[in-house]
């Protein structure tokens, strides 16, 4: 998987929600359709470390990757630790500190076993 995708759909008014609000759809993907070029509102490319698109209630948004990356990450960690693998980064989780780092190609561990050690420190 290459995109991490999130779509915002609007809530309808209702008396117990007069507010309305969001519901947020997240997919990953392969390949980018041309539905997810016009309807998401944010997509995040692993393989090449850039936001395509990021644009909340009709603003532009941030088009830094630091920036997006780190807010979704709070709340897709293992979806984000998946995709960084899958593009040949290591994505190392230190307390509140995240970095990527590209894994050795004569290393003896497999990305699986880096993933495993991770996830259990």
């Amino acid at each position: 998987m290459r995109y991490f995708v999130v779509t915002y759909y609007q809530k309808p008014i209702t008396r117990s929600r007069p507010q309305g609000g969001y519901d947020e759809n997240v997919e990953v993907s392969r390949r980018l359709r041309t539905r997810d070029i016009q309807c998401a509102s944010v997509i995040l490319d692993f393989k090449e470390m850039q936001v395509v698109k990021c644009t909340i209630s009709g603003e532009i948004g941030s088009r830094e990757w630091n920036t997006v990356h780190d807010y979704y990450l709070q709340h897709y960690k293992h979806v984000f630790e998946r995709l960084h693998l899958e593009n040949g980064r290591e994505m190392i989780i230190d307390s509140d500190k995240t970095e990527e780092q590209t894994p050795e190609p004569d290393s003896h561990k497999t990305l699986h076993a880096d993933a495993t050690s991770v996830l259990e420190s």
